[in-house]
């Protein structure tokens, strides 16, 4: 069996080269017959962790937060003030759902249960497509577009931002933030401190003035204890939304773009759509790399031996393609759910009908309304140890006349 302890000697793989890889799924296999369900990486150079591969071992780890814990308390690394992996890893004095276990986690995790499962999907559809179609009108005339900064990005974070009553300047401002903390350029920790003064101004706003948004909701729910709670709890909502839509949004637009199954479809694509979204949940995630779990005690997943405070995040994208749970027949493959891009245990992501409700809008939008080309087959995927998409979208099309032709890049 080889040595599977993450020393620091080096020679590990970088999460941000699997994601980035021409074709990951090969690098992820490789990976996997190197090292077994669980190899060691680096989570950024010099910075040791777990990635796990198999599916089985991935749902154990979602499964038991009494072994692997959210809370990064637990994580014997100490990261450097210049670490980008702060703001996902170990952010200072958050208070959310995303960071606590057991009865605390329970707690912060109601309101957002409570909230999503009221929502009303007649309103939240309307405020979807209004966002689609003014986002479309701005380049509908030009006849070409990219449609990851143009449509995707934007759709997804003005949508859920929307959601929580925030104006559309502010929806830009949240949006930058969360590019940054997710690895996409700049300060991640300065984004996140940005970005927690908008939401709290917001929060405050809304307790003078209360509206129909989940802010308010929030804002009503006995289990919040203070603002700061709801402000950190709306902050990883947001981020963790965007950063699953634009990428889900992303693959399921390139898909139909290129997969010959799919191109064909532009007009009644309503099935076709959801079969593509679908495949797009196996083949490519919306998050690749889930952050992270920490080990409270000693203990064996897969072939490795895991030290108290070592860090493993859950390799989604390896354990969806694990071949004990998934085959290359199509026909088999139907109506098989037992991909875990949506999680698992305590901490499944509590917006999957909200989710599908916007991306299913958002590309069926945009797929009936333009005769979109792919204009550049060559795919350069935007950098992140976590998400996986294209970092552009070229398309053209038959320009629409009637179209405004304000820009709409955000």
């Amino acid at each position: 069996m080889p040595d599977l302890e993450p020393q620091r000697s080096g020679g590990r793989v970088a999460l941000v080269d699997l994601t980035g890889a021409e074709d990951m799924t090969a690098a992820l296999r490789k990976l996997q017959d190197q090292w077994g369900p669980v190899a060691p990486v680096d989570l950024e150079p010099g910075v040791p962790g777990w990635l796990v591969l198999g599916h089985s071992e991935v749902m154990e780890v979602m499964r038991t937060e009494s072994i692997f814990a959210r809370n990064p308390r637990h994580w014997r690394e100490q990261l450097p003030r210049e670490s980008n992996l702060h703001a996902i890893l170990s952010p200072t004095g958050r208070r959310n759902l995303y960071f606590e276990d057991g009865p605390e986690h329970r707690r912060l995790r109601l309101p957002v249960d409570e909230a999503f499962a009221s929502m009303d999907e007649v309103r939240t559809a309307a405020i979807v497509r209004g966002v689609c179609n003014g986002l479309i009108d701005a380049f509908a005339a030009r006849g070409s577009a990219e449609l990851i900064g143009e449509y995707a990005a934007a759709v997804s974070f003005l949508a859920v931002s929307g959601m929580f009553g925030f104006d559309q300047q502010q929806g830009i401002a949240l949006l930058q933030c969360a590019s940054e903390i997710f690895g996409h350029g700049g300060d991640p920790v300065t984004a996140l401190e940005r970005m927690d003064r908008i939401v709290m101004d917001h929060v405050i706003a809304t307790r003078a003035n209360p509206g129909p948004n989940l802010t308010a909701e929030f804002i009503e729910h006995p289990n919040f204890e203070d603002d700061i709670e709801i402000a950190h709890t709306m902050v990883i909502a947001i981020c963790a939304a965007n950063e699953m839509l634009i990428t889900w949004i992303a693959a399921t637009l390139r898909r139909m773009l290129t997969d010959p199954r799919y191109t064909g479809r532009v007009t009644g694509v309503r099935r076709g759509l959801d079969d593509a979204m679908d495949e797009t949940l196996w083949s490519e995630p919306p998050v690749a790399n889930l952050p992270a779990r920490y080990a409270v005690t000693d203990c064996t997943l897969g072939q490795a031996q895991i030290k108290a405070g070592d860090a493993l995040v859950m390799g989604v994208a390896a354990a969806n393609n694990d071949p004990r749970v998934r085959t290359a027949d199509d026909l088999f493959e139907a109506g098989n759910q037992s991909h875990l891009s949506f999680g698992v245990g305590p901490h499944a992501c509590p917006a999957k009908r909200p989710g599908r409700l916007l991306v299913k809008i958002a590309v069926e939008s945009l797929m009936k309304r333009l005769d979109l080309r792919l204009t550049d087959p060559d795919v350069t995927w935007a950098p992140s140890p976590w998400s996986r998409y294209p970092a552009v979208l070229p398309v053209a099309f038959t320009p629409e006349r009637t179209a405004a032709r304000t820009p709409a890049r955000v």
